[in-house]
């Protein structure tokens, strides 16, 4: 196995552990989905209780394909670089395309070979998948898996064994040796329930029985290797680690005909040898008792052996967790352990102390928030292995959940930073993996500078970096920080916007749209201002363009017209106030402008003592707009224009101003309603009389 766990280029709306401050997505969630995202965020994620593992997605059972699940296993196109869960149901085999774990999607289901069983297993070999199940007549179901890589929907497509291999009718577990080409069935109806011995290198697609091993008794699962270990007398030899129920055997499987047993060990308080996993330099073998938990009431328990020696193992040491569950299925990813332990969910434990005969957990994911009982429900297996870093993990009753465990911790970036600055992240190693640890930013764009980057940490801890010259990245960023330790590996993306210095408009009636005579220069928008302009008035919050069009004073869309669409009426001036308008100016418009009335039977609008129904002021007017001047309203002095007493050159100056005046004349001397000729002449007549 690849002895890594890396999150590459991989982000979602909520984080899921990673600075991700600008996220684009779109479209409608798969029917297959039935819930998707949530951070680990104070001990839980969308409701399940978590720590350094983020809820990605979740598929239920009926989804899948079945009614329940168990074991599941992993495989990535070599030509695609799509993973894909290989998902072991009652009922089947689903396959589940994980491009986007975010929403997962069911694309292929190959059936049972014979009826439905709570118990199914595969493993892969190259781009092959091979299965088994407990459900007499099942044998061994072969699948290529490179006609995913074709398959069109609608999903999922019904597949059918590439081949079959029946020389055994049933099993409880397939193992294979990757390095070797080497499957081994176990728990079969064959050999007392010991290791069936098949290759697989000549034909991927046809597997050949080549041995067997049967002293050791039934094996209930197994772990197959090319040994490389400090034991020199096994040193690349084919070497099966098999938990038997009641020990663990270690065979050498060099000659598969001739298989040979190495030594066994018991432990105290074996109830159910169940499962077993080396670390990687194959010096510990970690193990799990099914039943312990459930029948001595003590909590999920880890034995450590020393398989230095592997004539003679020895127990090392026992960890135990901090909750009751029953443990299932365990693998080793580098300096980690992966623990499926029923209603405990998923487990990750560091390696770093297992010398001492000593594990810490640090982090889980728990699929069944119901209890941590022993009992039998909740999380049956997982797949570690993905270079995305994304573990499916299954949940007998549940479902399939994908969960991402965290290795590094972004804390502190800005979303969004101005070309001209710099941006500095603040960023964590979180502990578990083993020292010293090397430090990459990857994807830089040319021309961005990084400085303050550790290049390598001897302890877990924070640190901050610096990128600058951001000038020559705008728009979205996205960076990736990697982290190589021994034996693991993991990238964390980073991402923030770069924004460019624009043109900003001041909006002063935030209608959304600003004056394009008043702007500013900048990256982030001014309180204020906004993107873009065209306001024609920026005083009216009614008006702006493509505004409704109103009944008022506006050209509210600022098309250069005013009230397209509304019913106009004819007003008239009012200059003098007095409620009257004058016949001789007017406007067509929806409502009354401002000095404007909707009558026109003001006789002298310059007037205000002037209107039809005034009272006489004996100043010479028409005050009541009759057509006559009476007795009361004549001026008592014709002539005496301001009313002085005399008839002077200052009468004579306001007679000139009115000279030619047809509406509204002041200084109609005959009262015919103009100021000509005639009036002068009347005028003349009584120049320089006194009025007394």
């Amino acid at each position: 196995m690849d002895a890594k766990i890396v999150n590459v280029n991989w982000m979602r709306s909520a984080r899921l552990g990673m600075l991700c401050l600008v996220v684009a997505c779109g479209g409608a969630m798969p029917a297959t989905m039935s819930h998707a995202q949530g951070d680990c965020v104070d001990g839980l994620a969308d409701g399940f209780p978590c720590e350094r593992m983020d809820f990605v997605s979740h598929l239920t059972p009926a989804a899948l394909g079945g009614t329940a699940l168990n074991d599941v296993w992993g495989w990535t196109d070599p030509v695609t670089g799509v993973e894909y869960a290989l998902v072991g149901l009652r009922e089947g085999l689903s396959i589940v395309d994980m491009s986007d774990p975010v929403y997962p999607v069911v694309v292929g289901w190959m059936p049972t070979a014979s009826v439905a069983s709570t118990w199914r297993d595969m493993k892969v070999y190259g781009d092959h998948v091979y299965v088994v199940s407990e459900a007499f007549g099942h044998g061994l179901q072969v699948l290529d898996l490179n006609l995913l890589r074709d398959l069109e929907g609608p999903f999922p497509v019904d597949l059918s064994p590439t081949s079959t291999a029946n020389q055994f009718s049933k099993a409880h577990n397939v193992v294979i040796n990757e390095s070797s080409g080497k499957l081994y069935v176990v728990g079969s109806n064959l050999s007392g329930g010991g290791l069936l011995i098949y290759d697989l290198a000549a034909n991927p697609a046809s597997p050949v029985l080549v041995g067997d091993f049967a002293e050791g008794g039934y094996s209930h699962d197994a772990q197959a290797v090319t040994y490389n270990g400090p034991d020199l007398a096994y040193q690349g030899k084919e070497i099966v680690f098999s938990a038997n129920a009641d020990f663990i055997v270690i065979v050498d499987a060099e000659d598969p005909s001739d298989a040979s047993l190495i030594s066994f060990a018991d432990y105290p308080d074996v109830h159910y040898t169940h499962q077993c996993w080396l670390t990687e330099d194959h010096k510990y073998l970690l193990m799990g008792d099914e039943l312990d938990e459930m029948n001595e009431g003590i909590n999920t328990r880890t034995l450590i052996w020393d398989v230095s020696d592997l004539d003679n193992p020895v127990l090392i040491g026992e960890h135990f967790s901090d909750v009751a569950a029953i443990d299932h299925n365990q693998y080793v990813v580098g300096n980690l352990l992966f623990q499926s332990n029923y209603r405990a969910g998923l487990r990750m434990l560091s390696l770093s102390n297992v010398a001492d005969g000593e594990l810490e957990e640090i982090a889980f994911f728990d699929v069944d928030p119901s209890s941590n009982s022993a009992t039998f429900s909740g999380s049956w297996s997982h797949y570690p292995y993905f270079e995305s870093g994304i573990i499916p993990v299954t949940s007998i009753g549940g479902g399939l959940y994908l969960a991402r465990p965290r290795f590094l911790q972004v804390t502190a970036a800005a979303d969004s930073v101005c070309a001209t600055g710099e941006v500095t992240v603040e960023a964590e190693v979180l502990p578990g993996l083993l020292p010293p640890y090397e430090l990459s930013l990857l994807d830089v764009p040319n021309g961005v500078t990084v400085s303050g980057l550790p290049t390598t940490l001897n302890a877990s801890g924070a640190f901050s970096f610096t990128l600058s010259g951001l000038q020559n990245a705008q728009g979205a960023l996205h960076v990736n920080l990697h982290l190589a330790a021994v034996g693991n590996e993991a990238t964390e993306p980073i991402h923030f916007v770069v924004t460019t210095q624009s043109f900003w408009y001041r909006d002063l009636d935030g209608d959304g749209v600003g004056d394009a005579n008043y702007y500013e220069f900048a990256c982030a928008q001014p309180a204020g201002y906004v993107d873009n302009f065209g306001d024609c008035n920026d005083q009216q919050a009614t008006v702006y363009p493509g505004a409704p069009e109103l009944c008022d004073l506006f050209d509210n869309d600022c098309d250069g017209e005013l009230n397209e669409g509304q019913t106009t009426t004819t007003f008239y001036a009012d200059a003098d106030n007095d409620g009257f308008g004058s016949p001789f100016n007017t406007v067509d418009f929806c409502l009354a402008p401002v000095g404007y009335v909707d009558n026109n039977l003001d006789c002298n609008d310059n007037n205000p003592a002037v209107y039809p129904g005034a009272s006489p002021t004996a100043t010479g007017y028409d005050n009541n707009c009759d057509g006559f001047i009476d007795d009361n309203e004549a001026h008592p002095c014709p002539g005496d224009f301001n009313f002085d007493g005399l008839i002077s050159v200052d009468d004579l100056l306001i007679f000139l101003t009115e000279f030619g005046c047809t509406t509204d004349c002041d200084s109609d001397f005959t009262g015919d309603g103009t100021v000509s000729v005639e009036d002068l002449l009347g005028f003349l007549s009584v120049f320089g009389d006194s009025c007394q």
